[in-house]
């Protein structure tokens, strides 16, 4: 059985909102675990008065660079002997919506815990 949680996360600042979504199994499977997080972030708002500049402007940002980095840490319980795998992927994308475009900051991070495949391995 999978649980899943929306979160919708707004502050003082409508900038940073963030939504997240995590996908958690049923607490009677341990041998495995996964959980799985998106957030995103508005980091840039800019609206335009006609197509052309707004397109300019996105290629503009695009320029300045869209990178995107990952992250692979393993990590081990010391009392449990549990390992746990950590991806993360940060990066930046754009939405367009009429003539106001939006530059997004995205973190995806998928979540591994148990012994892996076969069960226990103590």
């Amino acid at each position: 059985m999978k649980e899943l949680v929306y979160k919708n996360i707004s502050g003082g600042n409508p900038r940073k909102c963030v939504v997240s979504i995590e996908e958690k199994n049923d607490p009677v499977e341990k041998a495995r675990s996964r959980k799985w997080v998106c957030k995103y972030f508005v980091k840039e708002r800019h609206t335009a008065r006609d197509l052309k500049s707004l397109n300019d402007w996105v290629n503009f940002k695009k320029k300045e660079g869209c990178e995107r980095n990952c992250h692979i840490l393993k990590k081990t319980n010391s009392h449990t002997g549990e390992n746990t795998l950590v991806c993360k992927v940060l990066g930046e994308f754009f939405v367009v919506r009429g003539l106001t475009a939006f530059k997004l900051l995205y973190v995806n991070e998928v979540r591994l815990d148990g012994s892996g495949p076969g069960g226990s391995d103590r």
